[in-house]
């Protein structure tokens, strides 16, 4: 019999809401997070729209001589990290940290630092050894997308199977994923897993050559719907298995009962227009719960808000659940826009916690919705109280698709 994998912690820092609490309150509340960049100058590109961190001061977690050796995105994660840990009471010291591992999610990670570190370390500079030459070197180490999860790794000690997804959109969700598998199969007591990604102009101009990118608001399933807006988010989660959790009397939010992938093999940016890639991924994940549509009570969609990618992910649901499926969906990347690689992480969360709350998270702006995704939309926030069960949703670029259902506890039932 397979371990079952629960969640007893999770950390985020979210353009609605830096914290847990902060974000299961701007959720509720139904907050938008999207605004002019700041970031860099909007002026320069397709959209002067982004979902950007507010009062997110790393100075506040860091001592000043480790900051300038951080990537903003190594930065994210360990805050996201430390909320998460704290939250699950994990000590580790108690632990085989030999059975702890790292599944982290990320298309840049630290990469938008990489330009300007080069340049500092271009000849002739190269020649000197001076100690303000020094954090550059260490930028450039974590500019590769592994070394996040390597540094997180070194920070805890934690010496179990330490992974990076970079899978696009889909990234931060199949950590989730591979990190519960892990535990099933016997691998590792806990897994730290989630997704990160920072805001940068290397992404929001290749979304504007792809005319992909909102002129104001995003608004998924709308009617008029021309594009999404780009963010940044960190999400951690503590997984673990519930004989271990149990054993120490850790509290869990839920269980992952199920999850599952596929690849559309069709296209690098389209999504096979049938809809039957992402309708395997669900599928696959509700097999693997064992439980069949009818008994969902919600779905956090993907939801990007470009004019294909809305259509056929409601093609897709309608596949699953059937035509004329009234199960709630909505999407939070209206709230806190297209956090990339950080997007299936961040908003598993977001499921966990509609699950846990019993309240829904809407999808904003959408007062005309397309007669393409005839869905049972989630326009406000909305009590939905005692659902057995929620399914999320995570698709990327390469036809790369996950789903996962997250399932109340028994006692909890």
């Amino acid at each position: 019999m397979r371990e079952r994998v629960v969640i007893t912690g999770m950390g985020v820092l979210t353009p609605i809401g830096n914290g847990l609490e902060e974000y299961r309150r701007g959720l509720a509340a139904g907050r938008d997070g999207v605004g002019e960049v700041t970031a860099f100058d909007g002026a320069r590109h397709r959209s002067r729209r982004a979902a950007e961190l507010k009062g997110f001061d790393p100075a506040l977690h860091f001592a000043p001589e480790e900051l300038p050796h951080l990537s903003r995105c190594t930065r994210m994660v360990r805050v996201a990290a430390a909320e998460a840990l704290g939250a699950a009471g994990l000590e580790l010291d108690r632990e085989d940290r030999r059975r702890i591992g790292v599944v982290l999610g990320t298309d840049l990670g630290g990469m938008p630092e990489a330009g300007a570190g080069y340049s500092g370390l271009h000849y002739p500079h190269r020649r000197t050894r001076s100690a303000g030459d020094e954090p550059w070197r260490s930028l450039l180490l974590d500019s590769f997308i592994c070394s996040q999860a390597d540094r997180l790794a070194m920070h805890y000690g934690l010496r179990g199977t330490t992974l990076v997804v970079s899978t696009a959109c889909s990234a931060g969700l199949h950590a989730l994923g591979i990190g519960a598998e892990m535990i099933r199969l016997g691998l590792a007591d806990v897994m730290l897993v989630g997704g990160a990604d920072p805001l940068s102009e290397m992404p929001q101009a290749g979304f504007g050559v792809l005319r992909s990118l909102a002129s104001a608001s995003i608004r998924p399933f709308h009617r008029h719907r021309d594009g999404t807006v780009l963010g940044e988010a960190a999400a951690l989660v503590v997984l673990e298995g519930a004989t271990h959790a149990e054993r120490r009397g850790a509290p869990a939010w839920c269980e992952i009962a199920g999850y599952g992938s596929s690849t559309d093999a069709y296209h690098m940016t389209r999504p096979d227009v049938t809809g039957a890639g992402p309708a395997r991924a669900m599928a696959a994940a509700l097999e693997d719960a064992g439980l069949g549509p009818e008994r969902i009570g919600y779905v956090k969609a993907h939801g990007t808000a470009t004019p294909t990618n809305d259509s056929i992910e409601a093609r897709a649901i309608q596949r699953v659940f059937g035509e004329g499926t009234r199960v709630p969906v909505s999407s939070v990347k209206s709230m806190i826009g297209h956090s990339l690689g950080a997007s299936g992480a961040v908003e598993a969360v977001a499921a966990v916690l509609a699950l846990a709350d019993g309240v829904l998270p809407p999808t904003l702006h959408l007062d005309d919705a397309d007669p393409e995704c005839d869905l049972a939309h989630v326009v406000e926030p909305s009590p939905c109280p005692g659902m057995e069960a929620v399914m999320a949703n995570a698709f990327g670029f390469g036809g790369n698709n996950s789903s996962m259902v997250f399932r109340r506890l028994p006692e909890a039932a």
